[in-house]
């Protein structure tokens, strides 16, 4: 701070020099120095509270979220465009209609055991496999099946197509047919007795295909 002279007169008595070495220290309104250092009163902005740096960082998270809610799609929202993007499922997988076939049908050892036969050489006649009535059980129900080997009939009136005479030897070749694995059977309850069936084609069996050409020859005459 420069040095301050004063060489005024007063009351006949000369002044000396002042020299103002140390800053200049105000007071709090009564007796107590506050000293306030010139270069911090300066440097820090009146009204100015903590960092301005807060209020920014505040709105650039609240940008960022609304950012990433857009962005991001919802849970419910995925999982309905990935339902819609699932094709349709109608009827049996591929799988399960392999799983049924391999239920319904008879490996070679099995059918000769059923047959009692040593070797498929054993078989070349039609009566071979489809015994007695059951032949003429089989044609009818092969030909009243539709397209998926589904059929329904009642008994008196499957025996007469078949010319069974006797409701114990339907059954008793019903029961022949189920056991080849060419005949799924289910009864109706009813006054009539009627049933439901699945019939199997002959080829499921592991026959000579000289077997299958007799078959198909015996339809081919029936009328």
């Amino acid at each position: 701070m420069a040095n301050k002279t004063v060489n005024s007169k007063k009351g006949g008595f000369a002044l000396a020099p002042i020299t103002l070495s140390a800053p200049v220290k105000a007071t709090d309104g009564f007796t107590n120095l506050v000293e306030t250092p010139a270069d911090e009163a300066s440097t820090k902005p009146r009204g100015q509270k903590g960092s301005g740096n807060a209020p920014t960082k505040k709105r650039e998270q609240k940008k960022q979220a609304a950012t990433n809610l857009t962005a991001t799609p919802t849970k419910s929202a995925e999982t309905d465009d990935s339902k819609s993007s699932e094709p349709a499922k109608t009827g049996e997988s591929p799988e399960k209609k392999a799983n049924r076939a391999n239920e319904f049908s008879l490996s070679e050892s099995e059918l000769l055991r059923i047959l009692d036969a040593d070797s498929l050489d054993e078989i070349y006649e039609l009566s071979d496999v489809l015994r007695a009535s059951s032949l003429k059980l089989y044609a009818t129900l092969v030909r009243l099946a539709d397209e998926r080997g589904r059929a329904r009939a009642k008994n008196h009136e499957l025996m007469s197509k078949a010319g069974i005479k006797g409701i114990a030897t339907l059954y008793k070749q019903e029961r022949w047919l189920m056991d080849l694995k060419l005949l799924e059977k289910k009864a109706k309850p009813g006054p009539h007795d009627g049933s439901s069936y699945v019939v199997h084609k002959l080829e499921s069996l592991p026959l000579p295909a000289e077997i299958y050409e007799k078959f198909d020859k015996y339809l081919s005459n029936l009328k």
